[in-house]
């Protein structure tokens, strides 16, 4: 509340003043003073500690308060006769706060600012309800950014962190009391910029990525300036542009171990304290690992079951593809797999069963997939053709029989494979004394033997080779047999020729015996078989 001392009159006025003049008279012959007690030509005569007063009526309204040092004195302090003295009509109740009072200084950097003030003086005031205010703003704003109410009057500074760098800000104290009036100055502003680049960097990071790329994370600094970007570095390098995000990917990056780290900058540079970093390694996707093959027969057929370990490990909360592409190639010649079959990530085995579908000299290779990046193939490993060798058949034999009159050649084998199954039998491949091969015949286990009869198709020097076969493939053959040529053509014996005329004609009748020793073969009957 606003207030002034009072009342006054003008009574009290003239006696006052008459008693000044009266003073002044006295100080020397030169001084004449007038009945209305002024001084006559003496315009440089000191009216300051006499205070302007309405004679007219009270003076109790705020408008009406000076501001003159007679009111802080001693002839206006303590004396209650004295309230209605003309000096001290229009002194307010207490002594008003000004900026001068508190000895208010501000410095700021991007890092904070530190406001000083020293409320002494003001202690002295005598005020009551005092209560002390700090606060600060963006200059033309009219909101506080931050505000902290004075505890401890011994105090002598506050401090606020962090900065834009470039702008301006009012630093407030707001001193307020039982006793204000218009004299007192309640806001008491310092303006102060602060320049330089950020004052800090994050305080932490958080990296994750992928194959070919990482993701950088960080909380941001503070302030928000409008400004203020980061800048992401991979073994101290600067990676693309700055950003004004708390997060950037970089992306086509090389296998490999990296530094990463970040740092705040603005118009004025990049902050100079340390960096939050942390090692990250882009790992190469590498093909599984371990490969194994192993055999069996089952139920009469043979099974092939493969299984890899995984090589890599990806993060679990990544979302991307991931797993393992089994190719299966016909041969080792090809250079595209004839078959592709795709496994999941947790899916390490796959069994195969041997049959028309696939050949006995099926390889496979294992490799890696993430999205859309593939590891290198495994070496190309047998899928089938290491489960058993195929070894020539055994005991081979051929029997020359005459058959229903026409020679044939019966041929006998025993298989010399431990482990039978559905697709393994035996190839007989004919062919010319000279390797020109004439023909092959199949035959499917477990039969072991069968029969060619000498004929047009098949020459006299007719030679075979036996193979063990699994599917279309052929295991090593046999020596060469002959098929026919090993029977001997002996002569006829007890040779008989003989002569008739009848009608005039000569005839002549040769007569012989067989010496030929074949099975099956007479001289005067037929043999046959079923």
């Amino acid at each position: 509340m606003w207030s002034v001392r009072g009342p006054c009159v003008v009574l009290i006025f003239h006696l006052v003043a008459g008693a000044a003049g009266q003073e002044l008279a006295g100080g020397g012959e030169e001084n004449i003073v007038r009945g209305d007690n002024i001084v006559p030509d003496d315009s440089d005569y000191d009216y300051s500690h006499f205070l302007p007063l309405n004679d007219f009526h009270v003076n109790d309204f705020q408008d009406d308060v000076c501001d003159n040092e007679i009111c802080w004195s001693s002839i206006c302090s303590g004396a209650e006769d004295l309230d209605n003295t003309m000096q001290c009509g229009c002194c307010p109740n207490k002594r008003p706060v000004k900026l001068e009072d508190i000895d208010l200084t501000v410095s700021c950097s991007p890092s904070g600012a530190l406001v000083r003030y020293n409320l002494t003086d003001v202690l002295r005031f005598g005020l009551e309800n005092l209560t002390v205010v700090i606060s600060y703003q963006m200059e033309g704003e009219q909101d506080s950014l931050d505000s902290q109410e004075v505890e401890d009057f011994d105090d002598t500074e506050f401090s606020w962190p962090g900065l834009c760098s470039g702008v301006s800000y009012q630093f407030c104290v707001e001193v307020t009391h039982a006793d204000m009036s218009k004299l007192d100055e309640e806001n008491m502003c310092q303006a102060c910029t602060a320049h330089g680049p950020p004052a800090s960097n994050p305080s932490s990071l958080t990296v994750s990525g992928g194959l070919t790329y990482l993701s950088a994370s960080w909380p941001g600094v503070s302030p928000q300036c409008a400004d203020l970007t980061y800048q992401v570095l991979l073994n101290g390098v600067t990676q693309d542009q700055p950003t004004d995000k708390t997060s950037h990917m970089i992306s086509f990056l090389d296998p490999g171990l990296y530094n990463v780290s970040v740092r705040a900058e603005n118009n004025e540079g990049h902050s100079t304290q340390p960096l939050p970093s942390t090692l990250y390694t882009i790992t190469e996707i590498t093909p599984p690992v371990d490969v194994q093959v192993t055999h069996a027969v089952s139920h009469g057929s043979l099974l092939a079951q493969v299984r890899w370990n995984k090589s890599i490990d990806f993060e679990e909360e990544s979302l991307t593809r991931r797993g393992y592409l089994l190719n299966l190639y016909n041969s080792g010649e090809e250079d595209m797999p004839a078959l592709i079959e795709e496994f999941n990530w947790d899916e390490m085995e796959k069994t195969f069963l041997f049959d028309s579908s696939l050949s006995w000299n099926t390889k496979f290779s294992v490799q890696t997939f993430f999205g859309n990046h593939e590891s290198n193939e495994t070496e190309l490993t047998e899928l089938f053709s290491d489960a058993i060798e195929l070894s020539p058949p055994e005991d081979v034999t051929v029997r020359n029989v005459v058959i229903n009159d026409t020679l044939a050649a019966v041929i006998d084998w025993a298989t010399s494979v431990d482990e039978v199954f559905e697709g393994l039998g035996i190839v007989i491949t004919l062919s010319t004394k000279d390797n020109s091969e004439l023909f092959s015949v199949n035959i499917s286990h477990p039969q072991n033997t069968t029969t060619f009869t000498f004929a047009n198709d098949l020459p006299w020097d007719t030679v075979i080779t036996l193979h063990t076969s699994a599917g279309d493939a052929l295991g090593q053959g046999t020596e060469p047999l002959q098929l026919f040529s090993t029977v001997e053509l002996t002569a006829p014996t007890n040779i008989k020729l003989t002569h008739t005329v009848e009608n005039d004609t000569l005839t002549a009748v040769v007569e012989w015996e067989h010496a030929m020793m074949v099975e099956g073969f007479r001289a005067d009957q037929a043999v046959s078989i079923d």
